[in-house]
């Protein structure tokens, strides 16, 4: 069966472009990016690790999806020292060397596609085993606890010059949230419908998830690093590894 991100692999780019001020967060964290090892973790097709990587950063990024990863290879310039692989948000840092990292991100809601809470905190303490002392977690979901305590059933539609994204919340059981999705391609009747489940990941789940192994948690409702609200659309939160502790 098909994945439902290789059903959307085409339109990906289109209807989820390169946001550079995700690249400026990451950049802001150093004095420039050259010599550092960033880790992508869940790289879609790989536009953020790539433009990382013309910031002089050294990049590996991986995605489950092996339709993603073909993309990404497509896209990446050879001069670049950017490295795309298969590989599992849960098992990763088998095949990653341990405190060898600067950063390691997981954006786009990416860790919500999780079965439980505890795989959240799984890949937090994955994370952590391949980040350097005092080297910095990124990680980016919808703000869940707005999803909630407003009763969000809906995102709001993307439309680009070729396509509409439809994207819909539905409750289920255990607090668990139904991810339906249509993608319409325009001047034509072929459209694309996807359902999956989401765990929704609070605010206050992070601050116990991060707790232990990170110091300096800082949460934004943005990448432009504007306040946390309970209203704000996204989580963003960057923390920085204890220093003097390795996984």
């Amino acid at each position: 069966m098909m994945s439902f991100y290789s059903s959307i692999v085409k339109a990906y780019d289109e209807i989820f472009p390169l946001n550079k001020v995700q690249a400026n967060l990451i950049e802001e964290l150093f004095q420039g990016l050259g010599g550092k090892r960033v880790l992508d973790c869940g790289c879609g097709t790989g536009s953020l690790a790539i433009e990382l990587g013309r910031r002089s950063a050294n990049v590996d990024a991986f995605d489950l999806d092996e339709s993603m990863v073909a993309k990404a290879e497509t896209k990446r310039p050879q001069a670049l020292n950017v490295n795309f692989a298969k590989d599992d948000l849960l098992r990763f840092s088998d095949n990653y060397k341990k405190d060898s990292y600067d950063v390691a991100y997981c954006l786009g809601n990416t860790l919500a596609h999780l079965p439980s809470l505890e795989e959240v905190g799984q890949y937090i303490n994955a994370a952590a085993s391949v980040l350097k002392p005092g080297a910095f977690v990124l990680v980016q979901v919808v703000n869940f606890d707005r999803v909630i305590s407003n009763k969000i059933s809906q995102l709001p539609t993307i439309e680009s010059e070729n396509y509409v994204f439809e994207r819909n919340y539905i409750p289920e059981e255990h607090g668990v949230i139904q991810f339906s999705t249509v993608l319409k391609v325009k001047r034509s009747v072929e459209s694309y419908t996807q359902s999956l489940s989401l765990i929704p990941i609070l605010k206050e789940d992070l601050v116990k998830m991060l707790s232990e192994q990170f110091e300096e948690v800082q949460f934004f409702g943005s990448f432009k690093k504007e306040k946390w609200l309970e209203d704000s659309f996204h989580t963003v939160v960057l923390a920085k590894k204890r220093t003097g502790q390795s996984v």
